[in-house]
């Protein structure tokens, strides 16, 4: 006789996880419905920039870094209004409690932030409300880069997972931005001492699991290890909204890896014995509860008839709690169990009075929330079938039907985490590479001689910027022949601007880079003189990318003219062997200055003159 009740069960398990999926449009972070992808507002903006009206009311048009993935803002007399930084796709892997929280780092032309702009995101929209009403992402506003980057801001409570998401990812992107190697935070040794704990804590409910009888003098240990190590120390453990987030947006196996074990043998062991594993030997909150339950021995005792009636409500809740998912556009999972009590910090009141409440109860009742409420544990228990002596192979099959079911599951999961995942980043890979092309082109045609500043100042970082781009220029046998001077100081700008001839508009640049030839290393078998066609490379690096920065810049020659080389020499102090090829005037140009078209399709040659 086949086993209807355990049929049943299958069958809303998988209805449950397909309804969930079809409403959410998601499974394991891949989507298969387009109505999330956002509509062009303009024809002229695309999809990663269509919100640019929405940050600056006179914009115009911008231009796009592409050294730094920076995108710079200008209206219509062509004066900055802002610059930007995208979070995605750099910070991907940073998932909040509905995935990935992407946002623009948006700064003023004081290289001051503004603001955070959200971009769109399925985190649940009380959770960004209650960010918004305790202006936390307003937090770094008015900071300059390298003060945010140095801000310690804690997340907030009720919305734990979105706002370190938050803080996580605009770390990392300003740690990109500034051209510095981002410095993985070790984690600390309270945190490595957690992991290790957990396993042990896992290690030995197993083996209670196995040998109930031998350890049962230990079963205290083991309840006193859940709730001190996987409750308050690492807040580790099994709930709904967790399943339901992994579900829908995946999971990230690398720092998730105990709670992914957790699974799977809470999963596999009941389908293999029939017994239960996580509630009984691992949860921290059925521990708690079976803890306080020993302050008295006498506990109420139902009539079978009614225990079966208070059993049934945590089915009937996980129940109500799919449906809610179905129909409603904003629900917090997590106030729906006590679980997040153990991070007492950053847990609701309505999770606090939860857990105080059951725990309350556990005095009188035997362990509440366990047997009549959780809609995890009633997960779970779906999972095993009743235990009876007789069962017949259709039964059998059934079951095994089902554990194939769950592990094509599992596998698919893993896909999407760690195989898929590779195809996700070659894909962005490609797609950041085509940007970069078609924008390296404009910034080749727009180039422009500019020799009229504003008055805006530079920072070193955008200097610097300039000259790691004529760095990545060729050279002759890679002998890298070059040296380069970054003038800021004004006396030393005025002084150069006297001294050369070509050089005047220096008096209104606020900064120069000097470009010059190191002769004790561009000596080579055949000829020394390489080193004028390696710096020439690098000159034009650094005036492409000034141009894709956002600034102006201007060659002004000094080599091969002695009347030009000595000043330049005496003003800087140069050394015999380096030899100064040209002086670059740079700064924010005023818009006088725009770019020739200099196509003459009577200089092109094809096959032979």
């Amino acid at each position: 006789m086949i086993n209807t009740n355990r049929l049943l069960k299958i069958f809303l398990i998988i209805a449950g996880v397909t309804v969930i999926t079809i409403s959410s449009g998601k499974i394991f972070n891949y989507s298969f419905s387009s109505k999330d992808i956002p509509q062009n507002r303009t024809t002229v903006l695309d999809n990663k920039t269509s919100f640019f009206p929405e940050i600056a009311e006179d914009f115009s048009y911008f231009n796009h870094d592409s050294v730094q993935d920076c995108y710079y803002l200008y209206d219509k007399s062509d004066k900055l209004i802002c610059y930007l930084l995208l979070t995605s796709p750099y910070c991907d892997e940073i998932k909040g409690f509905g995935g990935n929280v992407p946002f623009a780092i948006v700064f003023t032309p004081a290289h001051k932030i503004k603001e955070l702009y959200l971009l769109p995101n399925s985190e649940t929209p009380s959770w960004i409300d209650r960010l918004n009403s305790q202006n936390f992402f307003s937090t770094w506003n008015d900071l300059t880069c390298k003060e945010a980057s140095q801000k310690q801001v804690d997340a907030v409570s009720g919305a734990t997972f979105t706002s370190s998401a938050v803080i996580q990812s605009l770390n990392k992107r300003l740690s990109t931005f500034a051209a510095t190697k981002e410095i993985e935070k070790r984690q600390s040794w309270f945190n490595t001492i957690g992991i290790i704990l957990s396993f042990i804590v896992l290690l030995f409910a197993l083996f209670s699991f196995v040998v109930p009888q031998q350890t049962n003098r230990l079963r205290i240990v083991l309840l006193f290890a859940s709730v001190g190590v996987l409750g308050f120390w690492s807040g580790d453990f099994l709930s709904i909204a967790l399943l339901h987030n992994w579900l829908v947006n995946g999971l990230s196996i690398k720092s998730q890896i105990f709670l992914f074990i957790v699974l799977i043998l809470s999963i596999l062991i009941p389908l293999i014995t029939n017994k239960s594993f996580y509630c009984q030997f691992l949860c921290p909150f059925g521990a708690i509860q079976e803890l306080t339950g020993k302050i008295n021995k006498k506990k109420i005792v139902f009539e079978s008839q009614l225990t079966k009636v208070l059993k049934a409500i945590k089915y009937v809740f996980l129940f109500v709690l799919v449906v809610l998912l179905v129909v409603a556009t904003d629900l917090n999972l997590e106030n729906f169990e006590p679980f997040s009590a153990f991070k007492f910090k950053f847990a609701s009141l309505t999770v606090l009075i939860l857990a105080v409440v059951m725990l309350f109860l556990s005095v009188f009742i035997n362990k509440p929330w366990c047997r009549f409420f959780c809609p995890t544990g009633a997960f779970l228990s779906m999972l095993r079938g009743h235990s009876t002596k007789n069962k017949d192979k259709k039964s059998i099959s059934i079951s095994a039907l089902f554990n194939i079911i769950l592990v094509i599951c599992l596998g698919i999961m893993i896909y999407f985490n760690f195989i898929n995942r590779d195809e996700k980043d070659l894909i962005q890979t490609q797609q950041q590479e085509t940007i970069i092309m078609s924008n390296t082109l404009e910034v080749i045609h727009n180039r422009k001689s500019v020799r009229n500043f504003t008055d805006q100042e530079l920072t070193s970082q955008q200097l610097e910027t300039l000259v790691k781009a004529g760095m990545a220029a060729p050279s002759a046998r890679n002998l890298q022949p070059w040296a380069f001077i970054i003038v800021q100081e004004r006396k030393l700008l005025d002084e150069l601007a006297d001294s050369l001839p070509y050089a005047k508009m220096l008096k209104n640049a606020q900064a120069a880079i000097i470009v010059c030839g190191d002769l004790s290393k561009a000596a080579t078998d055949t000829d020394s003189s390489y080193w004028v066609q390696d710096c020439s490379a690098a000159t034009q690096n650094i005036l492409l990318a000034a141009e894709a920065t956002g600034l102006g810049a201007v060659w002004t020659a000094v080599y091969p003219y002695s009347t030009r080389i000595n000043p330049v020499k005496n003003v800087l102090g140069l050394p015999e062997k380096i030899i100064p090829l040209n002086v670059i005037p740079i700064g924010y140009p005023t818009g006088e200055d725009k770019p020739k078209n200099k196509w003459k399709p009577e200089n092109v040659h094809w096959g032979k003159w």
